[in-house]
Parts: C-alpha cells; structure tokens; sequence
C-alpha cells in the first residue's frame, strides 16, 4: 500500500477518532451556536475549517508519520487541563482546549508539517469560543464613547451616565447587543478565513484582521448613532428603536464588508513580492523523513486524546452510586430550639432544577427565628451545577442587593465553613430586609469560596464525587433610620445564627 494511500486512510481513521474523543466539547458547540443568537455564526466557523482543510487535502495527503516529542508534550498538558475542566465543568476552558488538542495531537503524529499545513484552519474555531462576549463591557463603554463624540458633531444634546444616552426625547441604553461584539467576530472569522485562503504571509493576515476588527467596530458606532439619530428626529416614533436587527447587518455590510473586499484585494501577494511566506507542508527533507518514523506516536498520541472520555466511563458508574446514595436532611436543633417547620420561608435561592430543595424555619424559645435551606445537586453537570451563572443567592426580580461580605461565625461549625458570605438583601415589594449567612458543601468539604468549589469539584469529580449544595441561613433584620436615610440592622440576626449553629446537632 502506497504512503498517499495510507494517508488518505489514516486521516479517515482520525474524524471518528477525533469526533468521539472530544464528543462532549462538540456538544457543548452545537448548543452553544443553536442556542445564542451571538453564537450562531460558529455554524459558519465550522464549514469554513472543513472547507479550507478540503482546499488543502494534498498537502494533508502528502504528511507522514513524524513524531515530535515537543507535540506530545503539550497534548499530555492539554488533555490533562481537559480533564480537570471536564471534572469542574468549565465550559470555556473545554472550548478553549479543542482545538488545541486537535492541532497537538496532529503535531505529535506528523511534526510541525501538520501545524503548517492544518494549524491555521483548525484555530479559526477560537473565534466560535464563548470568550468574546467577556469583551461587551469595554466595548460598550468604546461605542458610548465615539457616539458622545458623533451626538456632539450633529449638535443632538445629549446626557451620558455610564451606559445611558439621555436624550429631550427619551432614554437609550446601550445594552451587551449594542457593544458590537458579534459583528466584530463575525469580522475577524471572514478577515482570517480569506487571509487562510489566499495570503501565503502571516504579516498580511494579521493586518488584515486588525482593518476587519476597526471596521467593525466602525460600522457598530454608526448603527448606534444612526438608532439615537432617528429616535432623535422622529420624536421616538420610528421603529427601528424597537427592531434593528437587520438595519445593523446592512450597515455592517456596507461599512465592513464591502471596504473590507477592497482592502483585501490590495493587500493580495504580486507574484514579484518578497512576502513572508508560510512554509511549504510538501517540503520535508530526508533527515526529517528519517526521524521518528515509529507507529508508536499514532497508538501513544490517539490514547493520549482519547484519556478524558476513558477517565469519565471509568468514574460514570461510581458517580452514579455516590449520588444515589446521597439523601441529606435538615439537621436537628439544639434543645432550646424547635424544627425545621416545612413550608414557612422568608427567602427562596434561585437555582435551576435541583435535585435537593430542602428549607425549614426554626424557632427558639424566646421566639427567634431562624431558617435554614439546603439546595443542591446529588450530580452536578453542564446547565446543572452549583457555581453556574444561571444560578444566584436570591431572585434579582424579587430582592435587591445592599451588603455583602465575608464573616466567621462564633460557634462550632459542625455544619458551616470556618468563613461564611454574608449577603443582606432588600425586598422590593415591602422594603423588608433579610440577612443571609451562606456557604457551599462539595462531596464532604465546605467552603465559602466559589474558586474552592470549583478547583475541590474538579479533584473529587476524578474520584467519582459530584455532590454540591448551598446551604445557608436566613432572618430578619430590624430597619433603622440614620440621617434621614433607611438602613438595616442586623446585629441581633447575626447573634441568633451564632446562637443556633452553636446548638446545632449536625
């Protein structure tokens, strides 16, 4: 069998290899781009890494086996990283690693011809990782920034508080959506996809990608002001405050787009041009054939990335008993104290689906109150796990936050962490306020720390233990006036949770 030959069936061996081995991180992707509306362009991402591999199939067909130890080394790093991501449920840290692991894991079979030949492509899937929205916040602040600038050169008064542009005809706020942020990946994918499929220089991608990601950025200040403008002039009336969905992708073709096609035609290699040319994958010399030729680095690297999905089969079955096993109660009270009386609750965690919501109010002799709550996961997973952003201490709709804190308590702590957060929250119905005293238990530990409760999942997940719950306390604080101005008063409720820890019987 001919080398071209044992090529072509050794990269179809390695798209089920690849699909099964990363198997939850290409489900995490699909969810992702199907379910954001900032995502969904990651669809496109992905045809446009199997097109430009397709584009180089000979270059692909022509490598053989070439071990590099430098290549094993950084995958070994990477899938252990993915596994304590796995274990933590890290999402982002998961999608950040995919395509590393698919570029090392090719560098380690092949050599740095790979990395040339295939790296490019496969690193266009970073710009369908979930880590550009973290840019929203600067980018809002840049976007209000030029459009004061813009307001002041169409002589349209306006008033700037943070997010705010304040008109005499009403309020805009320039929300996550309005940063840009899509528009500008969506940039940055198409200048780095062409720059992939037409520059042999990687001086003239980057620079491509820097014009595309200004551009974008560009055409986002202009859609803003053009949305303040009309709301401006038409008193309000004009529906495009309401839906400018697609007034944004027409500004952006026409101020991105289509400069952007110029620009890149210009900036295209003259065939006379000394460019910065990217190495040529067919180009290997004997001594490089010669080297490290062994099947070996095929079995060693594919087991390498196969480890996570064998690590989590191995751990499924024992998770399974733990949690099934796990069936905490409210803990007794000490003797001058009766409970837990179902069903009377001042305040209510907002947690999504768990699989544990216990919450009971205890009452002392003296008629103190206290209420304890256990809410959590006998299995934590994606969408179902104790530190996750869908998850909160109270209900935003229904509490305001006024305070929040770290303390220690005065008592034994056979039930909470040595330190506890503190968070004094405020209803918005009545005015009433609540203290709350909250910790975490992850398998048999607790903690107060949510980067704890991560790094000790992560370690007791690899054990087979993916137990978590919040437990926390919760009473009323007295309201005092100081000044003129409402605050509340807590001392009395910090002293009855001492109190009840304190005679807690665990």
């Amino acid at each position: 069998m001919d080398q071209a030959l044992k090529s072509r069936y050794l990269w179809l061996a390695s798209i089920p290899l690849l699909a099964v081995a990363l198997w939850p991180e290409w489900l995490s992707f699909f969810h992702l781009w199907y379910g954001s509306i900032i995502y969904n362009h990651g669809f496109l991402v992905l045809g446009g890494i199997f097109f430009l591999l397709y584009q180089r199939r000979q270059a692909l067909r022509a490598l053989s086996v070439n071990g590099s130890a430098l290549g094993l080394f950084l995958l070994t790093g990477s899938v252990a990283a993915l596994i304590l991501s796995q274990a933590a449920d890290i999402r982002l840290f998961r999608l950040i690693l995919a395509p590393l692991i698919i570029l090392f894991w090719g560098w380690s079979i092949w050599g740095k011809p790979f990395v040339t030949a295939a790296g490019g492509p496969i690193l266009l899937l970073v710009f369908a990782v979930p880590v550009w929205d973290d840019f929203s916040p600067l980018l809002q602040h840049i976007t209000v920034f030029f459009n004061t600038i813009l307001l002041q050169t169409a002589d349209i008064p306006a008033t700037i508080h943070e997010f705010f542009i304040i008109l005499e005809v009403g309020t805009f706020l320039v929300e996550d959506g309005c940063s840009g942020v899509r528009y500008l990946m969506v940039a940055l994918f198409l200048a780095a996809f062409y720059g992939q499929l037409y520059y042999r220089s990687t001086t003239r991608i980057a620079l491509l990608i820097v014009i595309a990601g200004l551009l974008s950025m560009l055409a986002n200040w202009i859609r803003v002001f053009g949305i303040i403008a009309a709301g401006h002039y038409t008193d309000m009336e004009t529906s495009l405050i309401e839906d400018h969905e697609l007034f944004g992708w027409v500004v952006f073709i026409i101020l991105t787009l289509v400069p952007l096609f110029f620009i890149s035609g210009k900036l295209e290699p003259s065939t006379s041009g000394n460019d910065d040319i990217l190495p040529d994958p067919d180009h290997m010399t004997d001594q490089d054939r010669a080297k490290h030729l062994s099947p070996k680095w095929l079995l060693i690297a594919s087991l390498l990335i196969l480890s996570p999905a064998m690590v989590s089969a191995a751990l499924d079955a024992r998770t399974e008993r733990m949690a099934g096993a796990w069936t905490p109660e409210l803990p007794l009270p000490g003797a001058d104290w009766s409970g837990p009386l179902r069903h009377a609750n001042l305040w209510q965690p907002d947690y999504v689906k768990p699989d544990i919501d216990l919450g009971g109010m205890y009452v002392s002799d003296d008629l103190k109150q206290v209420q304890l709550q256990l809410t959590g996961y006998r299995r934590q997973a994606q969408n179902r796990e104790l530190i996750a952003y869908a998850n909160r201490l109270f209900d935003r709709k229904q509490w305001k936050l006024v305070s929040t804190t770290s303390r220690t308590p005065e008592s034994n702590q056979t039930v909470s962490a040595p330190t506890v957060n503190e968070t004094v929250i405020q209803n918005n119905a009545d005015g009433s306020y609540v203290i709350l005293w909250s910790w975490y238990q992850v398998g048999d530990q607790r903690t107060s720390s949510r980067i704890e409760v991560k790094i000790k999942g992560a370690f007791n997940k690899l054990q087979g233990d993916a137990r978590g719950a919040l437990w926390a306390l919760a009473g009323r604080c007295e309201a005092a006036e100081s000044e003129g101005v409402k605050k509340p008063d807590c001392s009395d409720q910090r002293a009855t949770f001492d109190r009840f820890l304190q005679g807690i019987q665990g």
